[in-house]
């Protein structure tokens, strides 16, 4: 995509465009333990970029789409994303889906606290697992800091 024009203008996609659109590590690459998690926050901001697109393509009459509020959006979808995980490694699905268990076949969809922890909890700065049994995830992630501050 280097090279090419937008829509008439003379500017070039730059190398924030490749990395965040077609992924290109020759640029920056996450280690190998936060792929997963690049991968996750990268899709959510495209998806939900272009769904901001398409609203204001589809619907012009409608209030505009604030950054904020793409932000919000984005910071949304994570946290749900999230917080499927974290039921994923709390909760058997399999026993609580309310079906028969013969219908739900293939591999086991449960993850263990170390793997949601490996991918969600690194350094704590989106969210973190304190040591006791029953304790919910803390998460640092909101729509006033996105990251936590510096201390």
């Amino acid at each position: 995509m280097r090279g090419h024009r937008l829509r008439g203008k003379h500017k070039r996609h730059g190398p924030r465009a490749d990395l965040l659109l077609a992924d290109d590590t020759r640029i920056w690459g996450p280690p190998r333990q936060l792929r997963q998690l690049w991968d996750r926050l990268r899709l959510a901001t495209i998806c939900q970029l272009w769904a901001a697109y398409q609203r204001g393509r589809h619907q012009p009459d409608a209030a505009a789409i604030t950054p904020g509020a793409v932000a919000a959006r984005i910071l949304s979808s994570c946290k749900k994303a999230l917080l499927a995980d974290w039921r994923l490694a709390t909760v058997n699905v399999r026993q609580t889906a309310g079906v028969l268990s013969d219908w739900l076949r293939g591999r086991d969809p449960m993850i263990t606290r170390e793997q949601f922890a490996a991918r969600w909890c690194h350094r704590a700065v989106l969210c973190a697992l304190e040591e006791l049994p029953g304790a919910q995830p803390v998460i640092h992630w909101s729509a006033q800091h996105p990251v936590p501050l510096p201390a």
